[in-house]
């Protein structure tokens, strides 16, 4: 039975998977990239990709989508959700920007956890694609990878977040204590305290979060990979330095990118 993450990611046209690709092909160029997703006819494709930095990136919704429709052809009625890359950092691979940030995460938290009080959306996907380094073949080798991550309903995730932060009350999470926030000794927390990359790791134990890698193995187009859990690996004082690199990953100036407009 294929997982849900893997049929949001089977939606993807093979044009549209050559082109996140070739995004994050130029990663070495260390600049974040974001792009809509869009739903046609049961399939997905991209739009035009936004540059940022190598740590932020920032776009107007109204004048992203007026180009898209300008180039693609893509409607504003057919955007569904947003994939962005993560590239090298100082030259460098960071475990940490392999994952969602609390940046990326709290918003579509709260959305879809308040969806039948709010109205809001009550099903979210997200996409980030990654540089990995990995063997072949005896050599060390980058391939790009996306990890695809599901907020299928209110219920789910709760549960998940449950279940990964135990001390945690769900229903007590607001923006402002769940975003992390570098502290003086250079890590990075929540006034929840809650540890968002648990989190992730348990919507994947549900089959709502996983890998693919799309350097054309398997299928011609991607090989799948179980969801990872590297932060298992790691001490505390690891996961706390990877968490203050995931801040600085992600924090896209959310202020100018709402990514509900």
């Amino acid at each position: 039975m294929t997982k849900p993450w893997l049929k949001e990611w089977n939606r993807f046209t093979p044009q549209a998977i050559e082109e996140i690709k070739s995004h994050n092909d130029d990663t070495h160029l260390e600049k974040e990239w974001m792009s809509y997703v869009y739903e046609k006819n049961g399939r997905y494709y991209i739009g035009e990709a936004s540059l940022g930095g190598e740590s932020a990136i920032s776009v107007i919704p109204a004048e992203k989508g007026v180009k898209d429709y300008a180039t693609k052809g893509l409607k504003p009625a057919q955007r569904k959700w947003t994939i962005h890359g993560h590239p090298l950092k100082d030259g460098k691979i960071y475990n940490g920007r392999q994952y969602f940030s609390s940046v990326d995460l709290i918003d579509e938290f709260l959305e879809v956890r308040d969806s039948a009080k709010s109205g809001g959306r009550n099903r979210i996907v997200q996409f980030i694609v990654y540089p990995h380094e990995q063997i072949e073949k005896g050599e060390k080798v980058i391939h790009n990878r996306v990890r695809i991550l599901e907020f299928p309903n209110s219920k789910t995730i709760v549960s998940a977040m449950k279940a990964s932060n135990p001390k945690i009350d769900p229903f007590q999470i607001t923006r402002e204590n769940g975003m992390n926030k570098a502290t003086q000794n250079g890590t990075a927390l929540n006034d929840m305290g809650i540890d968002w990359f648990k989190f992730q790791e348990a919507l994947g134990n549900t089959g709502y979060m996983g890998i693919v890698d799309i350097e054309g193995r398997d299928n011609g187009h991607y090989h799948p990979l179980a969801a990872e859990t590297y932060m298992d690996r790691f001490t505390s004082m690891q996961r706390f330095a990877m968490l203050l690199l995931g801040v600085g990953a992600s924090f896209y100036a959310y202020a100018e990118w709402d990514k509900r407009v």
